[in-house]
């Protein structure tokens, strides 16, 4: 995975003018930026070159390949000049490396593809700090200037772990009319299929998404890029599509489970084949809906309904329901690890003028999804996971260890981690 970065960055095109500091190269400021996020070590850096100084060499030398450390403010340098469109086939790259030995398998879920769910994410906000691409708001006659993502998670229903793709920068490009039309979420996604749905084609994906994806214009985006989609579809916002489900039969199963403490009911209603809005421009979805009745409490615990453009039937439709509800992993499992479990994907790490904050932010996710494909894949690794125990106390190790330490490659280091001898 280090090697599909390093390939990426080598080939950028490094568009310092004459008079700027050389030395240091951009695929060592992309390593360096990585290595605070991989190792979760703000100060890492810092602690390196006192280590070169005291060893002739250093664990980002040996370990991440890194020939020169440029300092913070020359980082957000250089990586104010790459645009993050230059480095995002990195993440795809990095999934097929670890499906050629079957451990995307268990994410393959639905009709042999897995699950995308797509959701907007903040990472960075200030009432001072900003820059012509920045997002802002005004209330109360304070603008508050903010960065945000499109992001994209592989999930699959009962499965905790989560595996980023590449995410998408929503962005203002035009700061003159910014204050009139600014960028979006939607707009994000949609950049985001014709950017990625060749590029992810073998994954078989079915596209998840809040409310905010399930119209029409999108729809037809996805399935002319040869994509599923399961988004959800409140009452309020589709009234036409409403009103037709209350005025159809739809068809009706039910199950039962005990959680341990009650009984609970899962109800199903579903019907194919209705158009999406009233228009002449629409077309044909499929609608499903899923109630859970808690006896002991004696009420509705829980309602949502989708659209689809599966068929929908009485054999694949709790399926449909279960995979559907996965989008909100993206939510609890992707942003809010991200952003409260280490990553401190909000921290501003550097602004810049251009991309260094969305390099910032890429590279945090890209961390992210190389610590969840070793999660996955590599047995060292879940050795070291498994010694540790907690993921807090495991990244504290790992700090510890790369401050105290010199190692000579990445294999001796993790191994060092669970084949430390028992004090006792």
């Amino acid at each position: 995975m280090l090697e599909n970065l390093e390939a990426a960055g080598t080939g950028l095109t490094d568009n310092r003018r004459e008079g700027f500091n050389l030395s240091y190269k951009l695929v060592d400021a992309l390593k360096c930026a990585l290595s605070v996020f991989y190792f979760q070590h703000p100060s890492m850096l810092d602690f390196q070159i006192r280590m070169k100084e005291k060893y002739k060499r250093n664990n980002l030398e040996t370990m991440m390949n890194v020939k020169e450390i440029p300092s913070n403010v020359q980082i957000t340098t250089l990586l104010d000049g790459i645009n993050p469109d230059a480095i995002n086939s990195v993440f795809n790259k990095n999934l097929q490396e670890v499906d050629k030995w079957g451990s995307l398998n268990d994410f393959r879920i639905l009709d042999g593809g897995v699950l995308i769910a797509l959701d907007g994410v903040w990472y960075f906000s200030s009432e001072q700090i900003h820059c012509d691409h920045c997002l802002h708001k005004t209330k109360g006659g304070v603008t508050t200037y903010f960065h945000s993502a499109l992001a994209g998670t592989i999930v699959r229903p009962g499965n905790t772990a989560v595996i980023p793709v590449a995410p998408e920068m929503i962005r203002n490009t035009d700061s003159a009319n910014s204050y009139k039309k600014q960028d979006c979420e939607l707009n994000a996604a949609k950049r985001w299929l014709s950017k990625h749905a060749q590029e992810y084609k073998w994954l078989s994906a079915t596209i998840l998404g809040d409310d905010l994806y399930s119209n029409y214009p999108f729809c037809k985006e996805v399935l002319k890029q040869g994509y599923s989609f399961i988004f959800t579809c409140k009452d309020d916002s589709h009234p036409w599509l409403t009103e037709t489900v209350k005025n159809s039969f739809l068809e009706e199963t039910s199950r039962q489970e005990w959680n341990g403490r009650s009984h609970l009911t899962y109800t199903y209603k579903w019907l194919n084949g209705l158009e999406i809005r009233d228009n002449k421009q629409t077309l044909l979805v499929n609608y499903f809906s899923l109630s859970i009745w808690n006896e002991k409490l004696g009420k509705q615990t829980f309602f949502n309904s989708w659209i689809t453009n599966k068929i929908i039937t009485q054999d694949n439709v709790a399926l449909l329901a279960s995979c559907g509800r996965a989008r909100w992993k993206i939510e609890n499992e992707h942003n809010n690890v991200l952003k409260n479990h280490g990553y401190n994907l909000e921290h501003n790490f550097g602004h810049g003028k251009t991309y260094a904050s969305e390099m910032y932010c890429l590279l945090n996710i890209l961390a992210f999804q190389m610590h969840s494909l070793m999660d996955i894949s590599d047995e060292d690794y879940k050795k070291a996971r498994a010694c540790i125990g907690r993921r807090d106390e495991f990244f504290n190790e790992l700090r510890v260890m790369m401050r105290r330490q010199l190692f000579d490659s990445w294999q001796q280091f993790i191994v060092s981690v669970y084949l430390v001898p028992d004090p006792g």
